[in-house]
């Protein structure tokens, strides 16, 4: 698993800064993407023990706000991290 898809740059920027990301959820689906790469939303759904429309939306939104990335493989839907934290997580201990 790769932390972005061929081709797709990461933005580096703090996303914790993003007013948005104060829900947990979010923050934890960005940690796991960040730190693990790419996975599915069944994958993220199962990880997180959330509904699958819960953690849908919550990476549309991410995805809107430019966090979070996507790309198809056939059926699948892979999400990675596309706005990278330059202390590689350091604030997910705070």
């Amino acid at each position: 698993m790769s932390k972005k898809a061929s081709g797709s740059e990461p933005v580096w920027c703090c996303p914790m800064a993003v007013p948005e990301m104060s829900d947990p959820s979010k923050r934890k689906l960005y940690e796991i993407l960040s730190s693990e790469g790419e996975q599915t939303v069944n994958q993220l759904t199962k990880r997180l023990k959330l509904m699958q429309p819960t953690v849908s939306y919550h990476l549309g939104v991410m995805k809107e706000k430019g966090i979070v990335d996507c790309r198809k493989e056939g059926r699948q839907v892979y999400y990675f991290a596309k706005m990278l934290c330059h202390e590689d997580g350091a604030c997910f201990s705070n």
